[in-house]
Formats: C-alpha cells, sequence, structure tokens
C-alpha cells in the first residue's frame, strides 16, 4: 500500500452489527468465558473492536491492527487515522438489558466495562487518541503531525457543565524518516501584503470541514473533504490507498476520485453495500 486513511470504531460508543471475534488466545482452546467475554483458560477476547471491557485492552487491539497496516505499507508510505475520544460514564456502564433505549437506539444498549479495571473517573475523558499516539510511537511509528479537525457545525451537547466538543484529531505516521509526501498550500491574507491579495503558504494543521452526513446507512461518516488532503499529500498518483475499516466507503470514492486506486475491508455486508453504490456513481472518467 502507498497510504493508508482510516478512521477505527471509537472505544465503547456504538455496536457496528458485526459478529464477535476472538482477540488474542487460542482458537483451538475449550473456551470459558467470564462476564466480560474474556477466556478463562487462554486470555482470549470475543466480541467486536470498539467494545472491549477496558480502554487498554481496545488500545491493544487496535495498535495490533495497525502493526499488520505496517506490514502491507510501503516504506515510503504514510498512514493517516481519525480517533475521537470518549467520556467515562460509570453509571451507564455494566446497564441492565432493560435499560431504556434512548433517542441513540443505534449505539451501545449494554456496556460491559471491568470496573476493576477502568481507573478512569466519572465523567472523565478516557484520552484514548493520546494513548492511542503515543503507542503507536513507542510501536516504531513516526508521529509527523497531530491535525484537528474542526466542525464548525457540531452538534449542540444538552450539558451545562463543560464546553461543547467541535473536534476531533487525526493523526499522521509514516514507517520511515524518508516518504512519499506532496506539499500542499493554502490561501492566506497576510497583514504585510499592501494589496491586500490571498497568498499561498504551507498548509496548517487545523483544517475546518462539516461533519459527515449521518443516515441510516451508517452512523459515523466523515466528511470527503477530510479525506482529501491525506490522499493528495500521501498518495502518489495511480497509487493505492487502503482503509481497513471502510464503512459507507468515503475513502474509496474519494482515491478514486482522485485516480487512485483502492482497497477498503468492511465486514458489516449493508456498509458494504452502500460503499459499492456510492462507487458506481462515479463518472466512468474518473475510474480510468
Amino acid at each position: 500500500m502507498d497510504c493508508i486513511v482510516t478512521s477505527p470504531p471509537y472505544w465503547q460508543l456504538r455496536d457496528y452489527g458485526l459478529a464477535p471475534i476472538l482477540f488474542g488466545g487460542r482458537q483451538e482452546c475449550d473456551h470459558d468465558f467470564d462476564d466480560y467475554a474474556t477466556c478463562r483458560n487462554c486470555g482470549g477476547w470475543l466480541g467486536q473492536l470498539g467494545q472491549e471491557p477496558s480502554r487498554e485492552m481496545f488500545l491493544e487491539h487496535l495498535v495490533g491492527i495497525f502493526d499488520e497496516c505496517r506490514r502491507v505499507l510501503k516504506n515510503t508510505g504514510t498512514l493517516w487515522v481519525n480517533l475521537g475520544d470518549s467520556y467515562s460514564k460509570l453509571n451507564k456502564y455494566n446497564r441492565p438489558n432493560d435499560w431504556p433505549s434512548g433517542k441513540n437506539t443505534y449505539c451501545l444498549k449494554e456496556l460491559r466495562v471491568d470496573l476493576s479495571r477502568h481507573r478512569v473517573p466519572h465523567k472523565s475523558l478516557c484520552n484514548i487518541p493520546g494513548l492511542f499516539a503515543e503507542t503507536m510511537i513507542l510501536r516504531g511509528w513516526i508521529l509527523r503531525n497531530e491535525i484537528i479537525w474542526y466542525k464548525p457545525s457540531a452538534v449542540p451537547a444538552p450539558v451545562k457543565d463543560r464546553f461543547t466538543v467541535d473536534f476531533e484529531k487525526v493523526f499522521f505516521f509514516t514507517k520511515n524518516r524518508k516518504y512519499n509526501f506532496r506539499q500542499q498550500v493554502e490561501p492566506c491574507v497576510s497583514a504585510s501584503s499592501e494589496d491586500g491579495r490571498p497568498r499561498q503558504r504551507n498548509m496548517r494543521t487545523v483544517w475546518c470541514f462539516q461533519s459527515g452526513n449521518n443516515s441510516p446507512a451508517h452512523h459515523a461518516p466523515y466528511p470527503e473533504k477530510l479525506i482529501e488532503t491525506p490522499v493528495e499529500a500521501g498518495c502518489p498518483p495511480g497509487g493505492v490507498v487502503l482503509d481497513p475499516f471502510l464503512g459507507s466507503g468515503t475513502t474509496a470514492v474519494v482515491a478514486r476520485r482522485l485516480r487512485r486506486h483502492y482497497i477498503g475491508i468492511e465486514p458489516n455486508p449493508k456498509y458494504a453495500a452502500t460503499a459499492r453504490a456510492r462507487l458506481e456513481l462515479i463518472p466512468e472518467s474518473l475510474k480510468r
């Protein structure tokens, strides 16, 4: 792969309707799972990525997937990861199955968190993006930028004791110090410009884009505009872009439109069908 652009599931936020798989442990084990789906015999965990009973286990599984991404990424390749945070909600973890579903019926109906291991105080941010970036660095990735995706039309939050969060982070990693990258520029008006006309400057790390449209097809899409810059900067023309968490196909759509090849991995058949339908709408002239 020349470039990887993706947004993995966030911890303890949504159920993406996937069959559980075994992380770690041994497939041939005569499993004996505890209340948190962890095998008492082999230590494997059975579930969906993002629903782990602790943030540490989630990060272990997530960086393990990116270890495999590293294996298939060219030495000159780039990796771009959009990852948001979540709040510790001790009063909602391990709630019974008959808990009222509320307005977000697509979200997790039962959050199974091992409170003996979950040390984050109630109402605190879990600092998932920061821990993820640190763990990736310790795994050998080079963190080139921490990009702020600013959402000017963020959904209002019904909270009154903190500020509304209107951004997420995008991490730009490389495997080596030398890698494929094309400088991106943006317009700016300098106070020293005599005529007041916009000039061009090296692109900054705060990107302002509206959120993706929320639809029944997929509940957490990111906007195409957010993906254009990583693809333009990190993948050479005609190169291959990988998204291991394809979802509704935004990465593939942008890659095809920008005349790159793509590979997407999506185990949910409904999301995969949505991605195929979106790709079929791209004009033939851009598919060559």
